[in-house]
């Protein structure tokens, strides 16, 4: 989707990577409707983030759950099941094909948009030889958004030096 087709309003995702509710309701209270949609990461999620979520939609935001899921198949697609009646318009899994493909499954008919994080952009080449990779990051980020493209994932999290090569990849 062009960046022209997203209303203005809604081109902004603020981040909520707060350690509490009190300074994420905060923050959304000071920033009231200039703000249309909000990305709840890891430690809110677990700090009563999906409460928030729900709140945030009932009060016609949109919302971006950022947990990058990886699991087994079954428990990914329960979990995106889960996840897939908050309203959310994004959630974030990791590009692992199972991961990948039970999230789509997951999400069914819902609207929920899954991104998959190809590679963390902390990881250098050493780390990824470390845990086992025999290839190059370039080339693991390439093998899994050619992955994520046939299993219908709707778009990927990368490194900005990654988004060229991507783009010929998945268009």
């Amino acid at each position: 989707m062009p960046l022209s087709a997203i209303a203005p309003k809604d081109r902004l995702i603020v981040s909520l990577d707060l350690p509490a509710l009190e300074p994420a309701e905060a923050m959304i209270a000071r920033l009231g409707d200039s703000v249309t949609f909000y990305k709840i990461g890891y430690h809110l999620v677990y700090a009563g983030g999906l409460t928030l979520a729900r709140q945030l939609r009932a009060a016609g935001k949109k919302v971006f759950i950022d947990v990058k899921l990886h699991d087994i198949g079954n428990t990914v697609t329960r979990g995106v099941e889960s996840l897939s009646t908050l309203g959310a318009t994004f959630l974030t899994v990791h590009a692992y094909p199972q991961t990948m493909k039970a999230a789509v499954e997951g999400r069914g008919d819902a609207g929920l948009k899954i991104l998959a994080v190809t590679v963390l952009t902390s990881y250098n080449e050493e780390d990824a030889q470390e845990a086992g990779y025999r290839h190059s990051i370039a080339d693991l980020v390439a093998i899994r958004a050619r992955q994520a493209k046939a299993l219908g994932v709707d778009g990927l999290v990368c490194s900005p030096e990654e988004v060229a090569a991507l783009r010929a990849i998945v268009g």
